[in-house]
């Protein structure tokens, strides 16, 4: 009997190593091979969308910082300082003829950044009506004296300070990537 159990011990031994040499054991199978990668995707932002970016960004760059330039209501005192109001809002004047001029000439965007084209055009309606409200300022400055000038020059400062654009950049599919791939939008955005 000893010998019928040795036997069916070997037996069951020798079949379990086999099994395990030829892998039929409760080990998982391999893992199935992986796909084949997916072809690289563009790197960098649409070329088209960058140079649209760079031109907005030299339109409206000057428009974001001429605030911090201009003469406050508070520098005029008397009628001798007329003309520090005059020469802030020539300066204006100058900056806003440069925005609106750099903003006609954008191009259409392309979907998916086709918003981009909602954003120009809000902005060059802003920059059209605050140049409408310079030039009414300059024709009536001389005329409307130290009064006329701070009221002018305190509104025409609250009006750039406050405004904020109908569509921000960051909702337009890769605007924001682009305007980060050129110097000219460092500063804006």
């Amino acid at each position: 009997m000893k010998s019928q159990t040795t036997a069916r011990i070997r037996v069951t031994m020798a079949l379990a190593v086999s099994c395990l040499l030829a892998g039929c054991g409760s080990n998982p199978p391999e893992p199935a091979p992986a796909p084949p990668p997916a072809p690289p995707s563009p790197t960098g932002p649409d070329p088209a969308l960058v140079s649209w970016a760079g031109g907005y960004c030299g339109a409206v760059k000057d428009m974001r910082f001429i605030v911090y330039t201009m003469v406050k209501e508070y520098d005029i005192k008397t009628e001798a300082d007329l003309p520090k109001a005059a020469d802030s809002l020539k300066k204006l004047d100058t900056a806003l003829t440069t925005a609106i001029t750099g903003l006609e000439k954008l191009p259409q965007v392309a979907p998916p950044a086709q918003d981009a084209n909602k954003l120009a055009t809000g902005e060059l309606a802003f920059y059209r009506k605050l140049h409408e409200d310079v030039t009414k300022s300059r024709t009536l400055l001389p005329r409307g004296g130290v009064e006329y000038a701070k009221a002018s020059l305190d509104v025409i400062g609250i009006d750039l300070v406050e405004h904020v654009p109908e569509i921000k950049s960051g909702d337009v599919p890769g605007l924001d990537q682009a305007m980060k791939a050129g110097k000219t939008c460092e500063l804006v955005g």
